[in-house]
């Protein structure tokens, strides 16, 4: 039997609770860490951590202190944040990730992403409405594999968090408030209602938000493990709540959910490996499609794109390219054929430059409008695609990076799109996904941007890093940032972001901290600009780890855009 450790939960307890028992001050909702703004970078010997909140951060160093390995702290972590995050993520989700294993020398590729029900299984409904979240089955699997915690130990803080109750910040506030007074679930089901308005309105910004529902479906999982949420009580009411709303799952589907492992997709970019997640998650073969590209042009020598135009317009038609030649081409790899080689292929990326080069303003032209406020405009809010019949998707995630004094690394994401319409079950919120999907055949997995990547150099883990949102296009101009521009990666992570050519128009959504020379640059180059503002959150919240090759130390930042804390020791 695996030992316990008391004082993990009782630390767990003290970290979450802001009542006088805890013996400590409570967090403060005005801390720079619960809120946007500059965050410090982080210095260990031989271990890190990088979430997107400083409860969740110290939580996992609890663990790495009392002994653990980076996958035990992860599953802490990622139990802990479908509370304490409760806004961005939900604990029938979707999970994802890259697991470097010291031992071996090996990189792992986990993926836990929901899945359609098998048409027919449960006679008359619609399978496309429903997404089995395979966020706990993952927790479980990657625990069984490499955890040395007993299961209910990865739980307990989770459940003291919900049970104490978790600070509300400015951020969760005004995402709740947003989903509450655009028609949100809150409005719609009673029990969600119950759960989000405990007083009859929301938790205010600075007060605790308590979960005894969650929290009764926790010590479910902690008692019974991942089969509770799948086949167990908490399964069996969804089957029966979403067959009442006319759509088909059944319990065989629940029960009949695997975590898959798989190789991870490799590329190269000016002498570094750059290894990812592979389909069915798309942003693998994305980033590394883009790096490829990129690699034809010397961005080095024309200085940075938020001081260059002709910089900022190669990265934009590049990336541009790559979104719109992948838009339809990862799906579930058991279903279909991916052109992975074709995608990686340099030759194929000479080809790709080669288009970028021949598609731009014809020499001696200038396109700048006649006036000039015609080629700026606010842009739209970037948010990952919603199901027309599904509105209150959470359409969020959490990602992090964990390194332990072994040094196993693993950068994962985690986040919604597991559930159907209408769905809030025992502080659940379980509302499906827009994602598409089959659901004849057997490969019915949704098809996710997330983007758990490593960088070796030496052969060795030197730099891992991910994001929420949308991330393929973030972390490759990370990467660029890091690798062509010389910066360091809590710069890189602080560097305006942008999003070219989404949704195939000759836009840019730029962040509007670039210099005036450059937006007159892309007027004359006939692109648009759709100003996102100083720093967007849509644009992603980078968990960035690394390691000096000169000190081998630590290092850890985490976003600007958002909340969080890198912590090492």
């Amino acid at each position: 039997m695996k030992k316990r450790i008391p004082a993990f939960l009782t630390a767990g307890i003290c970290l979450l609770s802001a009542g006088p028992a805890s013996g400590q001050n409570p967090p403060d909702a005005r801390d720079a860490l619960y809120n946007q703004g500059p965050k410090q970078e982080a210095v260990g010997d031989s271990v890190m951590v990088s979430t997107q909140l400083p409860i969740v951060t110290e939580a996992a160093l609890e663990v790495l202190r009392n002994g653990g390995n980076a996958v035990d702290a992860f599953v802490t972590a990622v139990f802990l944040q479908n509370v304490v995050d409760y806004h961005q993520v939900s604990l029938f989700g979707a999970m994802g990730g890259l697991y470097y294993e010291a031992a071996t020398g090996q990189y792992h590729v986990f993926e836990a992403y929901s899945e359609r029900p098998l048409a027919g299984r449960c006679g008359e409904g619609d399978p496309s409405q429903v997404a089995i979240g395979g966020k706990v089955a993952g927790l479980g699997a990657l625990a069984d594999r490499w955890g040395t915690r007993d299961w209910a130990d990865y739980v307990a803080p989770a459940i003291a968090a919900a049970e104490e109750g978790v600070l509300v910040t400015s951020f969760m506030y005004g995402n709740n408030y947003n989903s509450w007074e655009t028609g949100d679930l809150i409005q719609q089901n009673r029990e969600a209602w119950e759960h989000y308005m405990p007083d009859g309105h929301l938790v205010p910004v600075g007060h605790e938000w308590k979960m005894p529902a969650l929290a009764a479906t926790l010590r479910g999982i902690a008692a019974d493990g991942a089969d509770y949420l799948y086949t167990g009580a908490w399964g069996q009411e969804f089957v029966e709540q979403s067959r009442a709303k006319g759509y088909c799952v059944s319990l065989e589907d629940m029960g009949a959910f695997e975590v898959r492992w798989s190789e991870p997709v490799r590329s190269t970019y000016r002498g570094y490996e750059v290894i990812s997640e592979s389909p069915p998650k798309k942003g693998g073969i994305q980033i590394g499609y883009n790096l490829n590209i990129l690699e034809n042009f010397d961005l080095g020598s024309m200085g940075h794109y938020a001081e260059s135009a002709e910089s900022l317009e190669i990265l934009t038609r590049a990336l541009g390219r790559v979104e719109t030649d992948m838009r339809y081409g990862v799906t579930d790899p058991l279903a279909f054929q991916i052109p992975t080689d074709v995608w990686l292929s340099k030759d194929y990326a000479k080809f790709g430059a080669e288009f970028v080069r021949k598609t731009m303003v014809a020499p001696g032209v200038d396109l700048t409008p006649a006036d000039a406020t015609l080629a700026l405009r606010p842009a739209a809010p970037v948010r990952i695609a919603r199901s027309a019949d599904a509105p209150s998707l959470v359409d969020e995630s959490n990602h992090n990076v964990i390194v332990d004094a072994e040094g196993n690394w693993i950068t994962s994401l985690h986040t919604g799109h597991g559930g159907a319409p209408g769905i809030f079950i025992g502080g659940v919120r379980a509302t499906g996904s827009g994602f598409p999907g089959q659901t004849t055949g057997p490969g019915r997995r949704v098809s996710p941007n997330s983007t758990g990547t490593i960088v070796a150099r030496d052969g060795a883990p030197w730099l891992a890093l991910g994001s929420p949102g949308v991330p393929p296009q973030p972390v490759t101009q990370v990467l660029v940032n890091v690798i062509d521009f010389g910066m360091t990666p809590g710069e890189a992570a602080d560097a305006p972001r942008f999003f070219a050519f989404r949704g195939g128009e000759q836009v840019l959504a730029i962040e509007s901290r670039i210099t005036e020379e450059v937006r007159e640059g892309l007027r004359a180059r006939g692109i648009r600009i759709e100003s996102m503002g100083p720093y967007n959150w849509h644009a992603g919240s980078m968990q960035i780890v690394w390691r000096d090759p000169n000190t081998g130390k630590l290092h850890g930042v985490t976003d600007p855009r958002r909340l969080g804390l890198a912590k090492g020791f």
